[in-house]
């Protein structure tokens, strides 16, 4: 399907997909405000370029070059870079150690090149009949594409062994949709193909984050409890070991320092956990201050070597939790493992309370001085 000006069908259905993505990211406004607004500007950045692509497309058809067709090219070219960084940003948004400044390197070293395509033919050039030609330098813009595809595809591993096999699963898929379209451009199979690939890409991860967001817990990031009963039928036919836990003291935090202080304190939490556990065993957040886990065919020794990896980890914390472990066999009533791994764990909260009691009826001071100076800096990947 082409239109009065020959601009492919597939940009036309893509500025209106765009369009429609748009006004439904505005509309839902209880999707979480940063990512709504990355989302926005993604999408603000993918119609530009594809307007401009459009243009471009059309100023193609002419017998001769004209000197817009440089400043089409470069819109298209640096909001492409920009759109790309946008998308880097949604993908490593929970890594908050990361300097996410520096990222903008090479979209700002590939933004000022090919700006200056008109006064050098080595970044690219127009020929006396309206051909393109990309100079050596022109290809600046797959480098800066490269690199943001190797900062994704860590993060995926990261994503990958943290237990967000779902996470990578869809952002590979998205970077095999934009990496197909690049070649087909390239080839020229379809034109403008990279910026129609991007959309499908963008539309499926918007989609994916938005439905994640009823099984992801938005404070500890962890898997809801729904997905803690959906994952034990999905499994009931392998052998598994039940943690249940318990972080302790989370309504004094609450109420002493704010719920401000007790997010940081759940965050953390699972932080630490997600630092130390290997792929086999899955988090949720089943409640309040609850936490269980999920190891699929862990052995009782690799629970109880978590359990310790966590207890010692979180003596860099302020925070301390009560745990309790219990197998499960195929064939077992589940909930009834779960009542005797959370009767072990009342067991070791209960030991926990006696101790507390012991020492003191009241916090410490150097314990209350942490608590109060924590603001979860701790690098848990080190």
């Amino acid at each position: 399907m082409e239109n009065v000006l020959g601009i492919d069908g597939g940009t036309y259905i893509g500025f209106l997909t765009c369009v429609g993505m748009l006004l439904f990211i505005i509309a839902m406004r209880s999707f979480d405000p940063k990512l709504r607004t990355q989302f926005i500007k993604l999408v603000v950045a993918v119609m530009i370029s594809l307007a401009a692509a459009a243009v471009d497309m059309y100023l193609d058809t002419l017998a001769e070059p004209l000197a817009i067709r440089y400043l089409v090219k470069n819109v298209k070219y640096i909001t492409q870079g920009l759109s790309e960084y946008f998308v880097l940003l949604i993908i490593i948004r929970d890594h908050t150690n990361l300097n996410k400044k520096l990222l903008l390197i090479p979209f700002v070293i590939a933004s000022v090149v090919v700006c200056l395509a008109p006064f050098s033919s080595r970044i690219y050039s127009f020929t006396a009949d309206n051909q393109f030609i990309r100079g050596p330098i022109g290809n600046i813009i797959f480098i800066q594409a490269a690199s943001y595809i190797v900062v994704t595809l860590l993060a995926c591993i990261h994503k990958w062994f943290d237990g967000y096999q779902n996470d990578a699963t869809v952002i590979l898929f998205m970077l095999f949709a934009v990496c197909v379209g690049v070649i087909l451009e390239e080839e020229k199979i379809f034109p403008n193909c990279t910026m129609e690939s991007s959309i499908v890409g963008v539309v499926f991860l918007y989609i994916y984050i938005y439905a994640e967001r009823y099984n992801v817990d938005s404070v500890s990031r962890c898997y809801k409890r729904r997905c803690f009963y959906s994952d034990a039928n999905r499994y009931s036919k392998l052998d598994m070991m039940i943690i249940s836990m318990d972080l302790n003291d989370l309504k004094l935090i609450n109420d002493n320092y704010g719920h401000k202080a007790g997010d940081i304190a759940l965050l953390t939490f699972a932080e630490v956990v997600r630092s130390v556990k290997t792929n086999k065993f899955i988090l949720y957040r089943t409640g309040g201050d609850e936490f269980m886990i999920l190891g699929i065919k862990a052995t009782e020794d690799e629970a109880k070597e978590l359990v310790e990896l966590v207890k010692e980890k979180l003596t860099e914390t302020p925070y301390t939790c009560s745990f309790g472990i219990y197998p499960y066999k195929p064939g077992d009533d589940f909930d009834a493992a779960v009542v005797r791994a959370d009767k072990a764990m009342y067991e070791d909260k209960s030991a926990y309370k006696a101790s507390k009691s012991k020492r003191s009826h009241s916090r410490s001071d150097e314990f209350e001085s942490r608590l109060e100076t924590f603001t979860n800096n701790i690098s848990f990947l080190g």
